[in-house]
């Protein structure tokens, strides 16, 4: 019989009580992973982190010893088989086959160990592209998702409805989160690895070294995006841990949109970089609009983000930079 937890609906903003819980995290040394252990932590749980060299969780034998060995009484699901656009590209059958069969087998021996609680966070890339905005949880399947990510989205989506499912017939407790585009302190620099604040950060930081006039970015800049520190990003997945949402996805996120020029104008204020900033429009900008409804968050969970971005760039570049000297 799975154990439940209380309905905590009316929480108090920002606050979870995991005290006595015993909780696992898959992908708990990623940089998502590693904050989330210790927001975790913060709120009394008591946390083991899981990677892949512990747990091959696309095995079915290898998920059941993951539950038998730590006992959890929650899991936080982040592990993912992911990438960049040419990661996707190259992997489409992989990132759809990996995704879907870690969540269906984290949910099966889930239930069958009668624990308390799975999170799954899942990804923007589940929404169609021509989704109305600001993007809402309800829309989700009003269209294919689409692109490089397709597949990776769609394999998220059945995780959506896998949670529903078992959450129907077998009563196991679920709350499916979708995070915004995370950023902050031990974020991955590495060019290969990097997404779009470490990787500007990144760029910024060598042309202020190397004495550069001018930096060169692509495209308009005036596609808009949504940032979400990792912090709170983490804190958000603590709060959903501690709280009984129901299945339905929740965007967690700051319901803010910030154009690219915007963003990259306010990461070299944070680095100090004085010279002439300039696009190349002949370069791809992407989908112009991509922001979250983050209405539900608020409504269940008593979550709003709280670092402004301009704090949490500054945070991120003094990070970058002392791990450069370390």
């Amino acid at each position: 019989m799975v154990r439940r937890l209380p309905h905590a609906e009316g929480r108090s903003h920002g606050v979870s009580d995991l005290s006595g819980k015993r909780v696992a995290v898959t992908g708990g040394r990623g940089f998502l992973g590693v904050h989330t252990c210790r927001a975790l932590e913060a709120s009394g749980a008591t946390v083991t982190a899981a990677g892949s060299s512990d747990f091959n969780l696309i095995e079915q034998s290898d998920v059941r010893r993951f539950y038998e060995t730590l006992q959890p009484d929650i899991v936080v699901h982040l592990a993912a088989a992911c990438g960049g656009i040419g990661a996707n590209v190259e992997n489409p059958g992989r990132f759809l086959y990996e995704n879907a069969i870690m969540g269906l087998l984290l949910l099966e021996e889930a239930r069958q160990a009668g624990i308390d609680k799975l999170v799954l966070i899942s990804t923007t890339c589940a929404y169609p592209k021509d989704a109305p905005l600001p993007l809402q949880e309800d829309s989700i399947w009003t269209g294919k998702p689409v692109g490089a990510t397709g597949p990776y989205g769609m394999a998220k989506r059945l995780l959506h409805e896998a949670c529903e499912t078992y959450g129907r017939q077998y009563g196991l407790d679920t709350t499916v989160l979708v995070p915004a585009n995370l950023y902050g302190p031990e974020d991955h620099f590495e060019e290969e690895k990097s997404h779009v604040i470490p990787a500007i950060i990144r760029r910024f930081v060598e042309s202020q070294e190397a004495g550069l006039e001018e930096v060169v970015n692509w495209g308009s800049g005036t596609p808009t995006r949504e940032f979400l520190h990792v912090r709170d990003a983490a804190r958000g997945i603590a709060l959903a841990a501690a709280t009984k949402t129901g299945p339905e996805p929740i965007n967690l996120g700051t319901g803010v949109e910030t154009s690219i020029a915007e963003l990259t104008n306010a990461i070299a204020d944070a680095v100090g970089y004085t010279g002439t900033l300039s696009w190349d429009t002949s370069k791809p900008d992407g989908q112009p609009k991509r922001y979250l409804d983050v209405t539900r968050a608020q409504k269940r969970l008593g979550f709003s983000a709280e670092v402004p971005l301009a704090a949490g760039i500054a945070e991120t570049v003094a990070w970058y930079r002392s791990s450069l000297t370390d």
